[in-house]
C-alpha cells in the first residue's frame, strides 16, 4: 500500500512536468545505447543521441516511422496516437534491422504506475573502487537511496522525467537534469566522482544529461585560470587552423595573422607546447613559433593557461598555448571532406604573379628557384667577397666570367597578370578501435590539402618616405599529413605514437610604384617564395603505479624548415633601373628539436577531509639551428653604353651580357648565416591541497637551467652565449563556493629570455620586411612577478560567465627600439632592456543558452577584455625615440569577441555568427616622431552547417563579411590601407 501511494505521488509530479502528444524512441542493441541512427517521424528526421535517444512532438492519427544506419534502411513502422497520448518507443537493433516495442499512454489517466528503473555504479577517481554512501534523491519526490559497500544503487520509479542530486560528503555533488525512465526498461547511470568535488558521468541514458568533457568543464576543472577551445568549438566556429581559432580567447589577438599576443604579451612571453613538447620555429628572427602552421583538422583541442603552474615552461607570463592532437578514435571513421571557395575580389579576375616551377601547384619549388650549381660553388654560395676584384687581364675573375655568372640564374623578373581559381580543400581520414584479449588497439591517419588565392586591394602608403600605391598578391598551399596509433591494456598502461608532417607554401608578388620622398619616381617589384614545413614525432606513455600513482612520459623528435630560393626584388628609380637595388636572396632555416620529459604524479588522503597531489618532474630541451642566407646583385659596367631604361629581362639578355655590360656581386654580409643552439633542462615540484572540496592550495616552484650560443661561420667577432639558472616559485588557491560558484588566486614569477640573433654583436636583416636588426650582447633576462584573480560562475555545464583579474610587474623588458646610429643604419631597429613595464587588466567571458525549445536551442558567448600597460624606456631610448613612456607593442586596449549560434534538431542544423575586435596597437617604434599604429577593427563571420543525412554534412562559411579594412596610422593620419576582400566556402563531409 506504501508502495502505490508513493509510486501515485511521484507519478503525479512527472505527469504534471510531462508534455502530452509526445513520442520517446530509445534504442538499443544488445541492452546498450545505439547513436547511429535517425529516425523519421511523419516526415521530421532526428539523429538519435548518444545515449540512444530521441523525441518528437505529436499530434493526433496515425504516426509513420521509418529508421535508417549509415543511410540505409534500418525498418520502419506506424502506430496510432491522439494529440493528448503520449507514446514511449523501445528499439531493440537486431541484425542491422529495428524491433519496435510500442507503449501508448496518456499521462496522468494510467490505471496504475508503469514502472522504469534507474541503476548503475558510482566509482572513485583516486581509488579505482566503489562509492559507498553516496545519496541518490528525486527531486522533489523525497525519495533517495544509497550506494551499497561496492558502490551500486538502485531506484525503482515511474515512466517520466526526473531531476536527481547525487550527494557524498567528501566526493561533493551533481545534479542530473531531465534523466528518462521507460516503462518496464532500465536506464543505466554510471558516474566516475573524485574526492576534489569534480565528477564525470561516464555514462548516462538520458536526455540532457552531463557531459563532463566540454571546455566548460575543463576550464572549471583546472587548477589554475584557463581557456579551453574544444575539437567542437573549433568545427563550429569554422577557424582554419590554430592562429585563427585562438582569436577567439578572452584577452587574446593576433599579429600577421600567425603570432599571438596574450593580455598584452607578444612571443617571448607565451610558451606554445604541442601534445606537452617544445616545438623548433619557421622564423629566423624569433623563438615562437607561427601557429598558422597547425590546422584545425588535426587538433584535438587547444588550452590557453593564463596563470603560471610550476609544471609549464618559466616564460610563461602572458599565457601557455597548450595544442593537443588528435588521439585514438572511439571506433571505426572513414571520412572524406571537399570544399570551394571564392574571394569577392579577385576570385575569376586577373591578379599580379609571374612564372614559377611546374610543382607549384603542391607546394614545392621544382628546382627553378634553386641556385646554380656553377655560381654556388663559385662564389662558396655567395660568401661576402667571393668574386674578389674584377680586371681584363691576370686576375681570378674576368669581366668576361663574372658577366656571364648573370647568365647562369634563370633571367625571370617580370610579373604577369593570371586568372586568380576559386580556393579548394580536400581532406581525407581513417580510423578504427580495435579490441584484443589484452586490451586495445587503435589508429587514425588523415591527409589535406588546400590552396588560396588572396590579395590585397585598393592598397596604397603614404607614409614619410613617400607615396605609393601597390598590389599584392599570394598564393598559399597547405599540406598535412598526420598519424597516430597506440594502445590502451586493461591494468591502464596507455601508449600513443603521434607523427606529423605540416606544410605551408606561399607565392608572393607585390608590384609597387609612386613618388618618394625626394621627388623621385619610384617603381620596385618583389617575388618571394617560401615553404614551411614541420615534421614531429613524438611518443608518450601513461602508467598507473601501485595504488594509483600516475607516471607520464614523453619523447619528441621533430624539424622545422624555412624554404626561401631566389627572392627577387629591384627598383626603377626615374624610370631608370637602380642596379644597386637588384637582388637575389637564397635561405634555408633547418632547425632540429629533442624534447623529452617525465611527470610523476602521487596521492595522499590524510583522512576524509584533506588530501594532498605530489606532482613532481623534469624535461630536457635541446634546439640546434642552422641559417644558411646568400644574396647576388649586379653592378653596371660604365664603360659599356646599355640604356638603363629597357625591361629587365632585356637588359639581363645574353646580347649585353656578351658586352659585359653588367657583373654578378655578392652582396652577403657576414652575419647572413649563422649556427645557434638553445639548451634547457628544468625539473619542478608542486604540492595540491585540497580541503574537503572547498579549498585548494597548490605551492611549488620550477628550477630551469638555460643556455643560448649563437655563431658566425663568416664572422670571428660577432659570436654570443647566454646562460642563467633561475628558481621560479608560485602560489596559488581556490575556493569552491559552492557547486555553481568558485575564486582563484595565484601569485608567481616567471621570465623572459633574449631570441637567438637578438644577442648578436652585429646586425642582421628581417626576411619579411627588410628591417636592418642590430644585436645587443649585452640584454639581460627579464623578470616578471604575476598576481592573477578570477572568479567563476557556472550556470550549468556549458554555461558560464567569469571575471579576471591580472597585473604583471616586468623588471627590465626586452624591447624593439631604434638604434643610436646614422644614415640609412638609422632606419633598422635593435633590442634593448627598458627599465620596467607594468600591465595591468580585465576580461569578461560569458556563454549563456538563451532559447530552449522543442526543435531550436540559442546560445549567446563571448568575452571582454581591457589591457593597460606602460614601459619605462631606458636612458638612451628616452632620448632616440623622443618620449619616456609607451605602451607594449602589439598591445591593444580593447579586445573582444561575440559569438551568437543557434541549433534546429529537425533537421539537423546550425549557425553561428562570430564577431572579434581589437584596438589599436604599435605596429612600429620611431625616432622623435609619431608611433606607427594598427588601427583596430572589426571581423564578422558567419558559418552555417547542415546534416543533410546520417553520412553526410553541408558546411557554408562567409569570412570577413563586411570587407573590414586594414589600416596603419600615424599621427591620427593613415599611412597604409588596404582591402582583403569577402571570401566564402562550401564544404561537405562524407562519413563512409
Amino acid at each position: 500500500m506504501k508502495r502505490n501511494l508513493l509510486a501515485g505521488f511521484i507519478a503525479a509530479i512527472s505527469a504534471s512536468g510531462a508534455l502530452a502528444g509526445e513520442a520517446v524512441f530509445y534504442v538499443t542493441e544488445q541492452g546498450q545505447p545505439v547513436d547511429t541512427l535517425s529516425i523519421t517521424v511523419n516526415g521530421d528526421r532526428k539523429l538519435v543521441g548518444k545515449n540512444g535517444f530521441a523525441s518528437f512532438e505529436l499530434g493526433g492519427g496515425t504516426h509513420q516511422v521509418e529508421l535508417s544506419e549509415f543511410g540505409q534502411w534500418a525498418g520502419e513502422f506506424e502506430f496510432d496516437a491522439s494529440a493528448q497520448q503520449n507514446a514511449e518507443i523501445q528499439v531493440e537493433m537486431i541484425g542491422g534491422e529495428a524491433v519496435p516495442e510500442i507503449s501508448v499512454y496518456t499521462p496522468g489517466q494510467e490505471e496504475a504506475p508503469v514502472y522504469g528503473q534507474i541503476s548503475g555504479y558510482i566509482e572513485s577517481d583516486e581509488t579505482g573502487g566503489g562509492v559507498e554512501g553516496a545519496t541518490i534523491t528525486v527531486a522533489g519526490a523525497g525519495v533517495s537511496v544509497q550506494t551499497d559497500g561496492e558502490g551500486y544503487y538502485e531506484l525503482e520509479l515511474p515512466r517520466g522525467e526526473y531531476n536527481l542530486s547525487i550527494e557524498h560528503p567528501t566526493y561533493g555533488a551533481r545534479d542530473i537534469s531531465d534523466l528518462r525512465v521507460i516503462g518496464n526498461y532500465a536506464t543505466a547511470m554510471n558516474v566516475n566522482m573524485s574526492m576534489s568535488g569534480d565528477s564525470a558521468i561516464e555514462e548516462v541514458v538520458a536526455v540532457g544529461s552531463y557531459i563532463p568533457s566540454t571546455a566548460t568543464a575543463q576550464q572549471r576543472d583546472s587548477s589554475a585560470v584557463l581557456n579551453a577551445i574544444g575539437s567542437e568549438q573549433l568545427a563550429r566556429f569554422g577557424d582554419s587552423n590554430a592562429a585563427s581559432a585562438l582569436k577567439r580567447v578572452a584577452g587574446v589577438s593576433l599579429v600577421g595573422g600567425q603570432y599571438a599576443v596574450v593580455r598584452g604579451l607578444q612571443g617571448r612571453y607565451i610558451s606554445s607546447t604541442l601534445n606537452g613538447a617544445s616545438m623548433p620555429s619557421t622564423n629566423p628572427m624569433k623563438r615562437d613559433v607561427p601557429l598558422d602552421l597547425f590546422p584545425s583538422s588535426v587538433l584535438k583541442g587547444i588550452e590557453i593557461q593564463k596563470s603560471y603552474t610550476p609544471d609549464l615552461p618559466g616564460d610563461t607570463t602572458g599565457g601557455a598555448i597548450r595544442m593537443t592532437t588528435k588521439g585514438l578514435p572511439a571506433g571505426y571513421t572513414n571520412k572524406l571532406s571537399l570544399s570551394v571557395g571564392a574571394n569577392s575580389q579577385i576570385t575569376g579576375k586577373d591578379v599580379i604573379s609571374y612564372d614559377g616551377g611546374d610543382t607549384d601547384s603542391l607546394g614545392f619549388d621544382d628546382g627553378t628557384r634553386e641556385v646554380p650549381s656553377s655560381v654556388a660553388s663559385i662564389t662558396n654560395d655567395g660568401a661576402p667577397g667571393a668574386l674578389g676584384d674584377r680586371c681584363e687581364i691576370g686576375c681570378e675573375f674576368s669581366f668576361d666570367d663574372v658577366s656571364s655568372y648573370i647568365g647562369e640564374f634563370e633571367n625571370n623578373y617580370n610579373s604577369k597578370q593570371v586568372t586568380a581559381k576559386p580556393n579548394v580543400g580536400f581532406a581525407y581520414s581513417y580510423g578504427d578501435l580495435i579490441e584484443s584479449t589484452s586490451g586495445d588497439f587503435g589508429y587514425y591517419g588523415a591527409i589535406q590539402y588546400s590552396s588560396k588565392w588572396s590579395s590585397r586591394e585598393n592598397a596604397y602608403i603614404d607614409d614619410m618616405g613617400g607615396q605609393f600605391d601597390y598590389e599584392r598578391s599570394k598564393y598559399n598551399i597547405d599540406l598535412t599529413a598526420y598519424l597516430a596509433a597506440g594502445m590502451e591494456t586493461f591494468d591502464g598502461t596507455l601508449l600513443n605514437s603521434k607523427t606529423i608532417l605540416l606544410r605551408k607554401s606561399d607565392d608572393t608578388t607585390r608590384f609597387e610604384t609612386g613618388v618618394d620622398d625626394e621627388g623621385i619616381t619610384v617603381d620596385e617589384l618583389t617575388l618571394q617564395w617560401v615553404e614551411r614545413q614541420l615534421i614531429s614525432q613524438q611518443f608518450s606513455g601513461s602508467h598507473t603505479i601501485g595504488d594509483g600513482d600516475q607516471l607520464d612520459w614523453r619523447i619528441g623528435l621533430s624539424q622545422s624548415n624555412r624554404y626561401e630560393p631566389d627572392r627577387r626584388t629591384y627598383q626603377y628609380r626615374n624610370k631608370t633601373l637602380a642596379p644597386a637595388t637588384l637582388e637575389r636572396r637564397f635561405s634555408e632555416l633547418t632547425e632540429n628539436a629533442i624534447d623529452m620529459g617525465a611527470d610523476m604524479q602521487h596521492e595522499f588522503y590524510f583522512n576524509d577531509m584533506v588530501s594532498m597531489t605530489l606532482k613532481y618532474g623534469a624535461m630536457l630541451s635541446i634546439k640546434d639551428r642552422e641559417v644558411d642566407l646568400s644574396r647576388y646583385g649586379v653592378d653596371k659596367n660604365n664603360n659599356v653604353s646599355v640604356p638603363n631604361n629597357s625591361d629587365l629581362e632585356v637588359l639581363l639578355s645574353e646580347d649585353n651580357l656578351d658586352q659585359n655590360a653588367y657583373f654578378l656581386a655578392t652582396r652577403t654580409t657576414d652575419t647572413d648565416s649563422y649556427d645557434a643552439q638553445d639548451e634547457m633542462f628544468a625539473t619542478y615540484v608542486s604540492s595540491e591541497f585540497d580541503i574537503n572540496g572547498e579549498y585548494k592550495i597548490l605551492a611549488g616552484a620550477r628550477l630551469e637551467d638555460s643556455n643560448q650560443e649563437l655563431t658566425y661561420p663568416n664572422s670571428n667577432n660577432a659570436d654570443s652565449e647566454l646562460s642563467a639558472t633561475e628558481v621560479l616559485p608560485v602560489l596559488s588557491g581556490t575556493w569552491v563556493a559552492n557547486e555553481q560558484l568558485q575564486f582563484r588566486l595565484g601569485v608567481s614569477n616567471t621570465l623572459a629570455r633574449p631570441g637567438l640573433t637578438e644577442l648578436s654583436e652585429s646586425s642582421t636583416y628581417d626576411p619579411e620586411t627588410d628591417d636592418e636588426l642590430f644585436g645587443n650582447p649585452d640584454l639581460e633576462i627579464s623578470n616578471i612577478t604575476n598576481l592573477d584573480l578570477r572568479t567563476e560562475y557556472y550556470f550549468s555545464e556549458d554555461e558560464n560567465i567569469s571575471v579576471a583579474v591580472f597585473s604583471k610587474s616586468i623588471d627590465k623588458p626586452i624591447e624593439k627600439s631604434v638604434p643610436n646610429a646614422s644614415g640609412s643604419s638609422a632606419d633598422g631597429f635593435t633590442y634593448v632592456n627598458s627599465d620596467s613595464a607594468d600591465v595591468f587588466g580585465v576580461e569578461l567571458d560569458f556563454r549563456k543558452n538563451i532559447f530552449n525549445g522543442e526543435d531550436w536551442t540559442g546560445f549567446l558567448s563571448g568575452n571582454f577584455a581591457w589591457v593597460d600597460s606602460e614601459v619605462e624606456l631606458n636612458a638612451q631610448s628616452k632620448q632616440l625615440e623622443g618620449r619616456d613612456t609607451r605602451q607594449l607593442q602589439g598591445q591593444s586596449e580593447i579586445i573582444g569577441n561575440l559569438q551568437l549560434g543557434f541549433d534546429q534538431f529537425s533537421n539537423a542544423q546550425s549557425i553561428t555568427l562570430l564577431v572579434n575586435y581589437f584596438d589599436d596597437r604599435i605596429d612600429k617604434v620611431t625616432r622623435n616622431v609619431d608611433l606607427e599604429m594598427e588601427k583596430g577593427r572589426t571581423v564578422i563571420d558567419l558559418v552555417h552547417s547542415w546534416d543533410v543525412s546520417d553520412t553526410m554534412t553541408l558546411k557554408t562559411k562567409f569570412n570577413n563579411i563586411t570587407d573590414s579594412k586594414v589600416e596603419y596610422s600615424q599621427g591620427g593620419r593613415i599611412i597604409e590601407s588596404y582591402e582583403e576582400g569577402i571570401e566564402a566556402s562550401v564544404g561537405i563531409d562524407w562519413i563512409f
